[in-house]
């Protein structure tokens, strides 16, 4: 094993350097795309782990490892069933594949302590703090760097707002920005010798969350700020009639000023239309025919008026891989693409694989793990959550756990 562990640390800092710091300037002037970095890196997850499993002579088994084989054979089922093309079939394995991929080179790392968990938040703490000025530059001189394009794709201003990370990953960078500031607020005593001054960082990060594009970020940036403000004032006056009459006063407020604000016309301008003509069945199919329906319109649409789906109409169907197009509305997320390609059998692995990532975490059992699950199940509509290394990456080093009974690893013979 002595010579395993520069091996390990060194394919450690090329992926951190890979996904999170040259990312988006390898694809940006090289032209290499999104899609065959992450495979190169899933090659080497696997190559580290296989090694290391020949070296211990052991194999990690447990319920993650089980649903990813019931994830791929339901791949396979529904591609044959659908007589998908086979290039598909075989791409679409990613979504399985990286993950669990991640979760094996994790796995090696909490149990042989190659890297600290010190050293590996103080990178990613670095890396998080870069991002500001990053953005500021791409903010201000889009019209200068978009001359020296040359990855192949249309970036358009609000794409060109990627940090560090891939092009158009502003979600992958928000989520990211939000497990830092959730360690930090979270697991403070853990990061207090690297983190010098926690609410200047939280707010500085905060910021830089709001220099984004990704709005479901900026959103869960409020939350979380507010769950950790709220829930010890909950703990300690959350028996008194004033704190009682004081929230109920506040949930009023919101929700009165919500129905006022709801015809706005800025408000019905972002929505598309009236509230009400947006969640209609008849709006949702029509925009969804056209091509335009957005996400919750598709779900509307799914529910109501298609045949329900229980295998899917095979991997890719709704977005093909091979010529970029889509069947219907341009949307990248995880669970519509789940549903209309592997059925309802499919949500229900993604949703439980999702379930026991989240239970890997070192994360604190109630509210906390309940925040965690929220975030990537919304996350899930918006994102092809499972091929995104930064998110999937980043969620288990940053909240990595020492090993407990949760992970057992088969001697082999």
């Amino acid at each position: 094993m002595n010579y395993f562990k520069p091996i390990y640390q060194i394919s450690f800092y090329f992926i951190i350097l890979v996904t999170f710091v040259f990312g988006g300037f390898i694809q940006f002037f090289f032209s290499i795309s999104n899609t065959v970095i992450t495979f190169f890196i899933t090659l080497l997850l696997y190559g580290i782990y296989i090694l290391y499993m020949l070296l211990r002579r052991k194999v990690v088994f447990n319920r993650i490892v089980l649903l990813s084989i019931v994830y791929l054979i339901l791949i396979v089922l529904s591609a044959s069933v659908n007589k998908s093309d086979i290039i598909k079939m075989i791409v679409y394995f990613v979504f399985p594949l990286l993950p669990l991929g991640i979760f094996f080179y994790c796995y090696i790392n909490n149990k042989e302590g190659f890297i600290s968990q010190k050293k590996i938040f103080s990178l990613f703490y670095y890396i998080g703090l870069i991002q500001f000025p990053i953005l500021l530059l791409q903010m201000n001189f889009y019209d200068f760097f978009i001359q020296f394009n040359n990855s192949g794709q249309t970036i358009d201003w609000y794409d060109f707002m990627f940090g560090s990370f891939f092009i158009k990953s502003d979600h992958s960078l928000g989520v990211f920005l939000l497990l830092l500031i959730a360690i930090i607020l979270l697991k403070k005593d853990h990061v207090q010798s690297i983190v010098m001054f926690p609410k200047i960082v939280i707010a500085y990060l905060g910021i830089t969350i709001f220099l984004t594009e990704s709005n479901i970020s900026k959103l869960f940036l409020v939350i979380l700020i507010s769950s950790y403000v709220m829930i010890p004032l909950y703990k300690k006056h959350g028996k008194s009639l004033k704190f009682k009459l004081g929230i109920v006063f506040l949930s009023i407020t919101l929700l009165f000023s919500g129905y006022l604000l709801k015809d706005k016309e800025f408000i019905q301008k972002r929505l598309g239309g009236t509230l009400e003509r947006q969640i209609s069945i008849e709006a949702a199919e029509k925009f969804y025919e056209l091509g335009t329906a957005k996400r919750f319109q598709i779900i509307i649409v799914a529910v109501k008026k298609l045949e329900t789906k229980w295998i899917g109409d095979g991997p890719y169907s709704y977005f093909n891989i091979l010529t970029g197009e889509f069947k219907k509305t341009q949307h990248f997320t995880q669970l519509i693409w789940t549903y209309f390609d592997l059925g309802i059998l499919g949500l229900i692995v993604v949703l439980c694989l999702m379930r026991y990532f989240i239970r890997y975490l070192d994360v604190d059992k109630g509210l906390p793990t309940l925040f965690f699950f929220g975030v990537f199940f919304v996350y899930s509509f918006y994102v092809p959550i499972f091929s995104d290394i930064a998110i999937i990456f980043s969620m288990f080093f940053i909240f990595s756990r020492k090993q407990t009974n949760y992970v057992k690893a088969t001697k082999l013979d």
